[in-house]
């Protein structure tokens, strides 16, 4: 039986076989793979799998790095009517072990390297080498009859805590996602896409999948060409890549290299993070963003620029002004700004995306509290219909437009206002500087603050960075620290690993200030004030107040106190934008001077703490 082309991703492969056998499928290095050869490997490893017991709807568990084998372990499993569960071979051992148990599969197919590793974990071990080069199997196709309702894929991920989560998506939801993504890209037969991301992702299975769905050729990059941004250029441009996928890191970098007007690339996608940055005008490609999370993307595989693109040409003056925004729904998929109970946001607020899609992933395996949570009953739709809660943050433009705001666990109270961690990194990010900042909320006696932590492209401060800070943000938001760091650190899905960075008593990455006495009056004066309001033995002359551990809570109680004791008015502002006691006492003695009527100063007394 001939499975639906516009059914499954084995049908389309099985369709490019029969009308265009010769053209290419995959390239990895010298190898070269042409669609009926790719369709007759996956036709003989599926025969294996169903000889070796594994029955309908089974899990198969594909243990492999990016490789033409991958590609024919993966349309084999789906050919034999059983479920893909893809394994990255360098992640953990725990948790490929946790994945296996909890899905069971009866077999996994991975390398002869890998066999070892697995033996004990699995009923049944296959090596794909091996399995392919038995003679004897038929290559004709299964003819195993596959349809939307079928489970495809079970995808793990792995939330805050480490627990890994296993998504079970259907055939549905992968064909709406890779022929939506194929008419966004305008994907065609011609396009060459790179296959740039670990196995153990789910953007991997969109990824290989669409180029499939188009008829296209997909090119496997070494890790090595992957781990340089640099290499990865000249890699693209060597073999002539025409679209592909990068996460937002590397991608941030890319985009800041030269690239020849005549190169084959016309379309980079960046995704797994926010963008800090709207790509550089005169880049020779569109640049795209994906949206939000990785695992919501699996899961809804709804939200796309489709309309608006991320590129200088389609940019005007006030988007760049803003953070380069998600887009529309695909087609058929709406999004709903909501509040905790379910209700609809203010025209303009912020809220938490929720996805009405026609392909939901049908949810966590043996998780039903899990699954409870995410998908709930959609009250905006047809009896049955579920909406996707993603967790996301984000706000909708006057022109309809999605902008993604970070994650709603990220959101911050400050003394009662709710601060998107997200907008505070837009504007840091805006820094010529500034490389890559992650913003966390760390709790105080009772208080939250925010900590800024950044790499940087150049020599910068923390006072530099705070100035910056308070010309672009509400005094309530501005970074209390702002700590420099070589790297951010990242997980194994390649986001910002918030659990490693720096711990939440900041101030021990506070870099040692010299001391300088405070010479002066003013100077001598704001030091006791200092001392007083944040509890601290010694106020230098350099010393910055917030580095010390002000807020601008205590920054108002301050600029009281400076009324109080100098008889001058400074604002909050510009006392938040000072960089040094120095400093600030050089606008004090200003303002003194142009107070006609100041008195004389008083005493300065030095209360006991």
């Amino acid at each position: 039986m001939t499975t639906n082309p516009m059914t499954t991703v084995p049908g389309a492969v099985e369709h490019h076989a029969r009308t265009r056998p010769d053209a290419l499928a995959i390239q990895h290095g010298e190898v070269r793979v042409g669609y009926a050869e790719l369709n007759e490997r996956a036709n003989r490893l599926a025969r294996v799998l169903l000889a070796n017991g594994v029955r309908r709807q089974d899990v198969v568990a594909v243990h492999l790095a990016r490789s033409v084998e991958w590609v024919v372990s993966m349309l084999a499993t789906l050919k034999a009517g059983a479920v893909c569960m893809s394994l990255d071979p360098k992640a953990p051992a725990e948790r490929t072990a946790r994945a296996i148990g909890l899905t069971g599969p009866p077999v996994v197919l991975t390398s002869a390297s890998g066999a070892a590793q697995l033996s004990a974990r699995a009923a049944r071990v296959l090596v794909v080498e091996e399995a392919l080069a038995a003679p004897g199997t038929d290559t004709g196709d299964p003819g195993i009859a596959v349809g939307p309702a079928d489970l495809a894929f079970a995808m793990h991920t792995s939330g805050s805590s480490g627990k890994v989560k296993i998504v079970l998506a259907q055939h549905s939801w992968l064909t709406h996602g890779v022929s939506q993504g194929v008419a966004v890209n305008r994907t065609g037969p011609a396009d060459r896409g790179s296959w740039l991301a670990p196995t153990g992702a789910g953007i991997s299975v969109h990824e290989v999948c669409m180029l499939l769905w188009a008829g296209a050729s997909t090119h496997i990059a070494e890790p090595e060409v992957v781990a340089s941004p640099a290499a990865l250029r000249e890699w693209l441009l060597d073999h002539r890549i025409t679209q592909t996928f990068v996460i937002t890191p590397v991608g941030e970098v890319l985009q800041s290299l030269d690239w020849p007007r005549d190169c084959s690339l016309r379309l980079m996608t960046v995704g797994g993070d926010k963008l800090n940055h709207w790509a550089p005008e005169g880049l020779p490609f569109e640049v795209t963003v994906s949206y939000g999370s990785l695992e919501a993307f699996q899961i809804a595989n709804s939200l796309y620029p489709w309309e608006s693109r991320c590129t200088a040409a389609t940019a005007t003056a006030a988007d760049r002004a803003a953070a380069p925004p998600v887009g529309r729904p695909l087609p058929g998929v709406r999004v709903h700004l909501l509040e905790e109970d379910l209700a609809p946001v203010a025209e303009g607020a912020m809220g938490e995306v929720w996805v009405d899609s026609p392909a939901l992933a049908l949810g966590y395996l043996a998780d039903p509290a899990l699954t409870a949570d995410k998908f709930r009953p959609n009250p905006f739709g047809a009896p049955g219909s579920r909406l996707y809660r993603s967790g996301d943050a984000g706000r909708l433009r006057a022109d309809g437009v999605l902008e993604h705001r970070g994650r709603i666990d990220d959101v911050v109270k400050i003394r009662g206002h709710r601060v998107e961690v997200g907008e505070v990194e837009w504007a840091l990010g805006r820094h010529p500087d500034v490389a890559r900042v992650c913003v966390v909320g760390v709790r105080e006696e009772g208080q939250s603050q925010l900590v800024a932590c950044l790499v940087t492209r150049g020599p910068v401060t923390p006072a530099e960075l705070r100035s910056h800070a308070v010309r672009h943000l509400q005094e309530f938001m501005v970074p209390v620290a702002y700590v420099l760091l070589d790297r951010l650190p990242l997980n194994t899905s390649n986001k910002i690993d918030r659990l490693s960075l720096p711990p939440a008593d900041w101030r021990k990455w506070r870099p040692a200030q010299p001391y300088r006495e405070p010479r002066g009056e003013v100077p001598r004066g704001l030091a006791g004030l200092y001392s007083e309001l944040l509890a601290v033995d010694r106020v230098g002359a350099d010393d910055n107040f917030f580095e010390l551990g002000g807020d601008s809570l205590l920054a108002a109680r301050l600029q009281n106190r400076i009324d109080g004791l100098f008889g001058v008015k400074v604002a909050l502002r510009d006392l938040m934008a000072a960089g040094t006691l120095e400093e600030l006492a050089g606008q004090v003695t200003l303002r003194r001077a142009d107070n006609s009527g100041g008195e004389a100063l008083p005493p300065i007394v030095r209360r006991n703490r």
